[in-house]
This record gives C-alpha cells, sequence and structure tokens, in this order.
C-alpha cells in the first residue's frame, strides 16, 4: 500500500499545465486527537499533488520530487467530508517546479494555503 492509497487521495486531474487539482478523503486517520485534521496530513497532500501534477507535464526523461514544503493552516476543520486542492504552477524550471494549492472543504471554505517546490530530477542520472 502506497502512502497516497493511505490518505485516500484520488481525483487528481491536470486542467491545464500551470493547474490542477486533487481529493483527499478525511476519516480519523487524519485526525488529531481531538478531531480535527492533522496540519501534517495537509502537507502530505500537498507535497503528493505537486509531484503528480509535476509529473504530469514533465518529459518522460525527468521526475519531480518534492523539496520543500510550507503552509498556513488558516481554518480548523473537522477530519470528515473531503479536502481539496485547487493548484497553481508559479514556477515552471528546467530544475524546479514551484506549486501553490488552496487547500478547501466541501463548502469552499479556505483550510490552508500550501505552497511546495519540487526537484526536477533526470531518470538516467
Amino acid at each position: 500500500m502506497t502512502m497516497i492509497e493511505d490518505l485516500q487521495i484520488d481525483s487528481i486531474v491536470l486542467n491545464s499545465e500551470l493547474s490542477g487539482r486533487g481529493v483527499m478523503h478525511l476519516s480519523q486517520y487524519h485526525a488529531q486527537p481531538q478531531g480535527y485534521l492533522n496540519g501534517g496530513a495537509t502537507l502530505a497532500f500537498g507535497e503528493i499533488l505537486a509531484g503528480m501534477l509535476s509529473n504530469m507535464i514533465l518529459p518522460d526523461d525527468a521526475f519531480a520530487v518534492g523539496q520543500s514544503v510550507t503552509a498556513n493552516h488558516l481554518r480548523p476543520m473537522k477530519s470528515e467530508g473531503a479536502l481539496i486542492g485547487h493548484g497553481e504552477l508559479l514556477l515552471k524550471g528546467k530544475t524546479s517546479h514551484v506549486w501553490k494549492f488552496d487547500m478547501r472543504d466541501k463548502e469552499d471554505r479556505l483550510i490552508s494555503q500550501v505552497t511546495v517546490t519540487c526537484a526536477v530530477v533526470p531518470k538516467n542520472r
């Protein structure tokens, strides 16, 4: 089983070369002891989304790996329903990509904002 499966992430879609989205279905697995969404799960969701979206736009001779993740958790959310990540590619460089994600609940309220830098690595290194 992968972390993607454990975190119940799916519906990853590249809308264009500059944007994409994905969904993380929430349960008690994602919760802090108080029942709210754990910020670490949100960070992992952002890094997974960034890597997968970058890999969709990279040529076959390269792949993306997470290099840096930062977040601002803006609103507490019970660990139920879904967290929807809406991403925008801020930088598409030769050696790095930078993504900004708005993490929203089903009511479209902003829960967290996550920025991820991915290193672009040649496959035949």
